[in-house]
């Protein structure tokens, strides 16, 4: 970032190498530059513990950042010993820190689980001086676990749009190889999803959606962009209602995503919780409006997915509230060409570019402020 002498410390290199991911079950490795363009460093520690709060631990976190003498600290979440080590090592050297995540309250839990985080993450904010809040629903959040609004700073959740434009060529071009790659009709009205085949996400909502959609011959497919556990159910529920209109395509790097939005004509998700939904955005740069169920976390009027503008929602699990949304966009014209454009210009809103100035923007306030009393 301009003005900004930035260091990244990273608690576990797997996102930059060969890994397995439990979430898409298969070995995983991006293929664009994820270390370029800015100064970085990989704590120490065990790189083969389990991805939970204790495995996630790197003890030597404080004189790493002793040695760098950061003047503000950003830390990603609090579900990790790290973020607590970082947290403390803040307050015992009166350095300003800023919590930047994507959580939000509208996750249903059991009433003990409810109580039981509140204590946990009440008592970690109290260590914290200000947030970065990526919508209002984050906002909303940050607020209820005592962050001031002077100390609350927006900016977007980073969608790289010039990356995702670059790498996917001519849409209109894009749009007709993989159509023609996968037996899509040209005519057909495509929705995709993008992400985790796993429970989590309800993927067979949509599939049951479009199923129904074909009941009332309309010319609605499907496309399912990811990998994950739930394939096999996918596949035999379409097997089983002979369903010609739903692709599977398996993992799909970030290098050619977006020519898979570019050939959509609107994305879903319907996600039982769901803290951001970034394929809104994604899927926005191309003109893909987003049909979403009530739990995804970037609702909003102001936030990334904004009902009526570039967004349908419904109750989650309601699969006839969700083939409704699907044929609205397939059959109104005039919707569907509103809330495309708007789709484009919200998604252009969440560059990196603007989240970058707003990050920078955020930490020089907060250095300002410094610590709270």
């Amino acid at each position: 970032m301009q003005g900004v002498d930035l260091k990244v410390f990273y608690c576990r290199p797997q996102s930059t190498r060969n890994h397995f991911d439990p979430g898409f079950a298969i070995e995983v490795r991006w293929d664009i530059p994820l270390l370029e363009g800015y100064s970085w460093e990989v704590l120490p520690g065990d790189m083969n513990a389990p991805l939970t709060f204790l495995g996630v631990d790197n003890p030597a976190v404080g004189s790493a950042l002793e040695s760098f003498k950061p003047e503000v600290v950003v830390i990603h979440g609090y579900a990790q010993r790290t973020m607590w080590r970082t947290a403390a090592w803040c307050k015992q050297n009166s350095i300003p820190i800023m919590i930047y995540s994507d959580s939000n309250g509208s996750a249903s839990r059991a009433p003990w689980k409810r109580l039981a985080k509140s204590l946990i993450v009440r008592r970690f904010y109290k260590q914290l001086d200000g947030a970065y809040y990526t919508g209002e629903n984050n906002r909303a959040y940050h607020r209820h676990y005592g962050i001031t609004e002077d100390r609350l700073f927006y900016g977007p959740m980073a969608v790289d749009c010039a990356r995702m434009t670059h790498s996917t060529g001519n849409s209109a071009q894009a749009r007709y190889e993989i159509r023609e790659k996968y037996g899509i009709p040209q005519d057909a009205f495509l929705v995709i999803f993008s992400g985790k085949l796993i429970p989590l996400k309800c993927t067979h909502h949509l599939l049951e959606a479009v199923h129904r959609c074909t009941q009332r011959e309309l010319n609605v497919w499907c496309i399912f962009v990811g990998e994950g556990p739930e394939r096999t159910r996918l596949e035999e529920f379409a097997c089983k209602r002979k369903m010609n209109n739903a692709v599977l395509t398996g993992f799909v790097n970030q290098s050619s995503i977006g020519r898979y939005y570019a050939a959509s004509d609107a994305v879903a998700l319907m996600s039982w919780r769901e803290a951001k939904g970034a394929p809104v955005a994604e899927a926005g740069v191309f003109g893909c409006p987003a049909i979403l169920c009530d739990r995804i976390g970037c609702i909003g009027a102001t936030d990334g997915a904004r009902i009526g503008e570039n967004a349908l929602v419904y109750p989650w699990a309601d699969v006839d509230a969700l083939a409704e949304c699907i044929a609205r966009l397939c059959q109104d014209e005039n919707l569907y060409r509103s809330m495309s454009d708007s789709a484009r210009r919200i998604a252009l809103s969440q560059d990196i570019s603007i989240a970058a100035s707003s990050l920078r923007g955020a930490a020089v306030k907060l250095r300002g402020l410094g610590k709270r009393g």
